[in-house]
């Protein structure tokens, strides 16, 4: 049998330590990803061909400190240094990796996110192979893309602004990037904690104005970036299925795969088509009416190829198993 395992947005960071809180590092799940994973390399999937595949936000760098600042200006040396901590924060989520890879029919793929985007770097490629194969490069450990040669990554705003405003708000406020929608969030601060909302709202645009009146910004097209801008940036954590579905039509896909949001979903149009969206395993808040309140549901996509027809694909929960007793740490 051959299958697929989606991942995207756990943002693993620098990882927790007795006693001390760490609000940049938002993952606690390594004992139930670990779980996950030898649930499809042993028992009745031990020889089965199974694809794990990051999609996107697996390690949240852009909150992973150096020298206590978040640099903008990051390099290959820079990522690294980054990486390595969040490997090291992070023991037994690589240890669950390597377990799993270590099986023949067992292969991972890794396509970065704007929270990871470091990972385009050859040399962190490396970096992460080796801490899970032993080997700088591996046939069944591939990243996409391949290889990247430039020295400074060119981020998007939204990275910029996690940078520039997001850390440093929520060392002030650690729910602020867990609750959606932010709306009813940003009214209630108005009224509750208006201090900081108006502070909140001042910092936003600021870096609104850095990223958006910048003249190097204006030099080319600057009215078709203005329209990309209300149609992309605006609607930043925005459903995406009407993308998927754009997507799916356009190169006549079977099924979609997306994350960033943080809100799993699925949609089917005819001929079975699918878009599913893995959501995160961070505890997020929902201020929504319909679903008021936090989730901590992990979620995962699957697909399954079959000899008689296209690949199924949907959108897994995993349960696995909590211990009777966990130590709290912070």
């Amino acid at each position: 049998m051959k299958l697929g395992i989606v991942l995207s947005d756990l943002h693993l960071g620098t990882g927790h330590k007795k006693g001390q809180l760490n609000i940049y590092d938002d993952f606690r799940e390594d004992e139930r990803f670990a779980q996950l994973l030898a649930r499809f390399s042993t028992g009745k999937h031990v020889d089965d061909e199974v694809h794990l595949i990051f999609n996107g936000d697996i390690f949240d760098l852009l909150k992973v400190p150096v020298n206590g600042q978040f640099p903008e200006e990051i390099t290959e040396r820079l990522s690294l240094m980054k990486l390595e901590q969040c490997i090291k924060g992070h023991p037994v989520f690589m240890r669950a990796l390597t377990n799993f890879w270590k099986s023949p029919n067992k292969k991972i793929t890794y396509q970065p996110g704007n929270h990871d985007m470091e990972m385009f770097f050859p040399g962190v490629q490396r970096l992460f192979c080796r801490a899970v194969t032993g080997e700088d490069t591996h046939p069944r450990m591939q990243f996409v893309p391949q290889d990247k040669r430039e020295p400074i990554l060119n981020l998007p705003w939204g990275s910029l602004f996690i940078l520039h405003v997001v850390n440093k708000l929520v060392a002030e406020r650690p729910y602020l990037d867990k609750v959606m929608p932010f709306w009813p969030l940003f009214a209630g601060g108005m009224i509750f904690d208006t201090r900081f909302t108006v502070k909140m709202v001042a910092e936003c645009a600021v870096a609104f104005g850095r990223a958006r009146l910048n003249p190097r910004w204006w030099s080319k097209r600057p009215f078709e970036k203005v329209s990309k801008f209300f149609n992309n940036d605006v609607g930043f954590f925005e459903r995406l299925d009407s993308f998927a579905h754009k997507a799916i039509v356009k190169h006549d896909l079977n099924a979609v795969f997306m994350g960033h949001t943080h809100l799993e979903m699925v949609r089917t149009w005819p001929r079975d088509k699918v878009y599913v969206n893995t959501g995160t395993w961070m505890p997020m808040v929902s201020l929504s009416l319909s679903n008021l309140g936090q989730s901590t549901a992990l979620h995962y996509g699957f697909i399954e190829w079959r000899e008689d027809g296209p690949p199924r694909a949907g959108l897994m929960r995993w349960n696995g198993q909590r211990p009777e007793t966990e130590e709290v740490i912070a």
